[in-house]
């Protein structure tokens, strides 16, 4: 007899469905090219959930699957990864009272009048059944400007499409000198990245712009190194040169308006396989699996939401020193924004801008 495993994941930040937007569900899968791609970690922690509640990772899967061994084998420090008070996973016997217990939860987490979460249909008398949710909305220190007239052309290989943005021009850029830290700037590799404090302490926005696609554990590696590095720079003589850690006078920042909402299925890539646990009298299998995520940024912060579900049978500055150096940070080609801790390895909300579907296009 093998054992059912029924999985859902979602996560939240936006308004508009579209269906080029992608989700993955470990930051080591490969990004699908020209497509706007969501990730978040929430599927990783109600993951973990299930194995605890199964006495730990199997033992062995049969047939093998390569995101089930990577999603078993991530090793993480979730408390520090996730904001403090804004995540919470559950497990338990998938009953309406343990449902309701979990919808009660997540109501006082999210403020919601309703809660998020169902029981899937047809599931058996020991089903096990894992939720877990992620809801942040954090402000920039200081709120950036709207272009109100102009518009960026975010390009797509020899495509433009016109997108509406916000930033800060070269005659304003100095005001966000103790709120803007510039992690990378390789103008050689048309690569940079940048950091946006919070007014929650302890969180940023981060914006990376490669200069050639990577997945989401390349970007994360990297930019865990340059926010390490850049915490130790603290040489204001660089003012105004190109290896100035914060803008200064000519730099330029745009960044485009995003909005999404996508619910995709992992159901093809995590089913028909037996996950024998150690202690389990038989083999259990995930019979589906789903990740619904909406995300929004604008001029004064982002929002995000995540919830999971899983179910189983028996996741400031010194003066000026000329020259200056002018620095570009206009982000109007494929981007990653992430939502990060300082501190942490990893962020707790990703996100690649592989296309202009998340994006406020003007007509």
């Amino acid at each position: 007899m093998k054992t059912p495993i029924f999985l859902l994941a979602y996560g939240f930040l936006a308004y508009f469905s579209h269906a080029e937007i992608v989700t993955l569900a470990h930051a080591d899968e490969k990004l699908p090219a020209e497509s706007t791609v969501v990730w978040s970690p929430l599927f990783q922690a109600t993951w973990d959930t299930m194995n605890q509640k199964l006495g730990g990772p199997p033992e062995r899967v049969e047939p093998p699957n390569s995101l089930m061994a990577k999603l078993d084998a991530t090793q993480w420090k979730p408390d520090a990864v996730m904001p403090e008070g804004s995540w919470k996973t559950w497990g338990g016997s998938a009953t309406q009272a343990f449902l309701d217990q979990v919808n009660r939860e997540a109501m006082e987490l999210t403020g919601d009048a309703r809660g998020p979460f169902a029981l899937p249909q047809g599931l058996g008398q020991n089903t096990l059944a894992c939720y877990g949710i992620l809801n942040r909305k954090v402000e920039f220190v200081k709120p950036f400007y709207r272009a109100k007239k102009a518009s960026m052309e975010f390009k797509i290989g020899e495509q433009t499409t016109p997108v509406r943005y916000f930033g800060a021009p070269p005659t304003r850029v100095e005001e966000f000198r103790k709120s803007v830290r510039i992690l990378s700037w390789r103008p050689s590799e048309h690569s940079h990245a940048i950091q946006v404090t919070c007014k929650q302490m302890g969180e940023s926005l981060v914006l990376y712009l490669p200069g050639k696609p990577q997945d989401f554990s390349t970007a994360c590696r990297w930019l865990y190194k340059w926010r390490t590095d850049s915490m130790a720079v603290t040489n204001f003589t660089l003012h105004g040169t190109p290896q100035d850690p914060f803008p200064h006078e000519r730099d330029l920042i745009q960044i485009p308006y995003t909005s999404l909402d996508v619910r995709e299925s992992f159901s093809k890539l995590l089913q028909g396989n037996s996950r024998f646990h150690a202690g389990q009298s038989v083999p259990w299998q995930i019979i589906a699996a789903e990740q619904h995520t909406r995300f929004k940024l604008h001029e004064k912060g982002a929002e995000v939401r995540v919830e999971a579900t899983l179910a189983a049978d028996p996741f400031a500055g010194p003066p000026i020193l000329p020259p200056t150096v002018p620095r570009h940070f206009i982000y109007d080609r494929p981007f990653f924004a992430f939502l990060w801790r300082d501190g942490a390895e990893w962020p707790y909300f990703g996100v690649w801008i592989g296309d202009v579907s998340a994006l406020e296009k003007i007509p």
